[in-house]
């Protein structure tokens, strides 16, 4: 009996080891900010050595019922336009940063549907999973009036304005 829950407690530390995060659920680790040209940028944080197994980018109009579910998709009673969903890359680690419409080439984009920009008034969502996990997500809504109030040297994360030394930090907290 004492060896068996050996095993397991052994069992649980490993896995959360090998998650690479310790927290669960939608965490902060998504920025968008204004890159040097003006084009919407995005920030991904991954923990430890995850990839990007799963990412999207949605737009949802005002009003909508509601939003992304746990899987992505809205649910019923929500409309929205679907930008782009796309699988990442099990090879990136760290970080991924790329234009907002511009997911990078070794991602296999899977669908791409709607405007290719920002819509003033619609509540934009940018949602990643790591590979083969629900371990936990990074997700981030923001409006395009919450980019735009940045100032140059700003990044939008977490439902407010920071610089990215503040985003780093909770994001490295989260995992």
């Amino acid at each position: 009996m004492r060896r068996a829950r050996l095993v397991t407690a052994w069992t649980v530390v490993g896995a959360g080891v090998l998650t690479g995060c310790a927290a669960a659920g939608d965490l902060p680790l998504v920025a968008v900010h204004h890159g040097a040209d003006g084009t919407p940028q995005v920030t991904l944080a991954l923990c430890g050595e995850d990839g990007v197994g799963a990412a999207e980018l949605r737009a949802f109009p005002p009003g909508a019922a509601s939003g992304p579910g746990p899987d992505g998709p809205a649910t019923p009673g929500g409309p929205m336009s679907e930008s782009w969903m796309a699988a990442g890359s099990r090879h990136s680690t760290g970080a991924a940063a790329f234009p907002l419409f511009s997911p990078p080439a070794s991602w296999a984009v899977r669908r791409w549907d709607g405007e290719r920009r920002l819509l003033p008034g619609f509540r934009h969502t940018v949602r990643f999973r790591p590979p083969g996990s629900d371990a936990y997500a990074g997700v981030l809504a923001f409006t395009t009036e919450d980019l735009d109030g940045l100032a140059a040297d700003e990044v939008w994360a977490d439902g407010r304005a920071m610089s990215p030394a503040a985003f780093r930090r909770p994001a490295e907290d989260a995992c």
